[in-house]
């Protein structure tokens, strides 16, 4: 149950890429352009997520050993402030600087413009559920140290219903952009489903603390799309490779500091938890 509660993403990918084959619905090249989104994706989710996630097994297993709920109450909520924190700003990345981050990375050879478009379409979608993927992983940890795999393991499979219904719908009107906000959108509502179940399990989860920080962030990531978008298009036009790291480095840093502006404490605290438990 475990293992199968773990791969819920897999699974919907693989899904995926089973209706992707049917060119003549999602668009010739479709299976390439979501295994090549897929394979950006991974780099923050291998990465940041399993970081996050790992580490917070580690302390909530211990807390629920010692049966010591409040503080796994406070690992769980904070970890997915991790969560929020890294995987937001990425996403807004990916959407706003998504087809020259293809451009840059696969265009040459077979890979031409129309590939480059066909993949950062379907990044495009993929990119909407980062933080709930990443967040997926975490609240089933917190289910694995109580010793409980079957929750997780019923709502993976719910999860894994809805993408199925989902892509059958949408990848008409959007074509392989639709199977990838399927998946998507069945990563949110599994991440609502899991919170919901833990929060029957165990108590209330600080959802209060979690709204306030996530209001913070979503304010930060609007301004980091204006800066990203902006430098994008004001500097180095000529340039491809230093346009794009520009514009990455120049929203990263609006980021941070308009967290620091709305005085958002867990930013320093995240970054050192991580490293440390690393």
């Amino acid at each position: 149950p475990r293992m199968l509660s773990s791969c819920v993403y897999q699974l919907n990918v693989f899904v995926d890429t089973i209706l992707s084959s049917f060119s003549n619905i999602a668009g010739a090249g479709a299976v390439a352009a979501l295994y090549f989104a897929n394979r950006i994706l991974q780099f923050p989710l291998g990465i940041f997520g399993a970081a996050i996630a790992s580490a917070s097994l580690s302390a909530m297993s211990q807390q629920a050993l010692e049966e010591n709920k409040a503080s796994l109450k406070r690992t769980l909520s904070f970890s997915l402030v991790a969560v929020f924190l890294i995987m937001l700003p990425v996403s807004i990345i990916f959407i706003t600087l998504g087809s020259p981050i293809v451009e840059i990375l696969f265009q040459r050879g077979r890979f031409g413009a129309y590939s480059t478009a066909s993949t950062s379409y379907a990044l495009l979608f993929y990119s909407l559920g980062l933080s709930c993927y990443a967040a997926n992983k975490v609240l089933a940890y917190c289910f694995f140290a109580l010793k409980d795999t079957k929750t997780p393991l019923k709502l993976s499979l719910v999860s894994v219903t809805l993408n199925i219904v989902l892509n059958l719908i949408l990848m008409y009107p959007l074509k392989l952009g639709g199977l990838a906000l399927a998946t998507a959108i069945s990563a949110a509502v599994n991440s609502l489903l899991l919170f919901r179940a833990l929060r029957k399990k165990i108590g209330p989860l600080g959802g209060q603390y979690l709204l306030m920080a996530l209001s913070k962030i979503l304010f930060a990531i609007i301004i980091m799309a204006i800066a990203c978008l902006y430098a994008y298009n004001n500097f180095f036009k000529n340039l491809l490779v230093l346009r794009t790291l520009t514009a990455v480095a120049c929203g990263f840093t609006v980021f941070i500091l308009a967290n620091i502006l709305t005085g958002l404490e867990e930013l320093p605290k995240v970054f050192r938890w991580i490293f440390a438990k690393k």
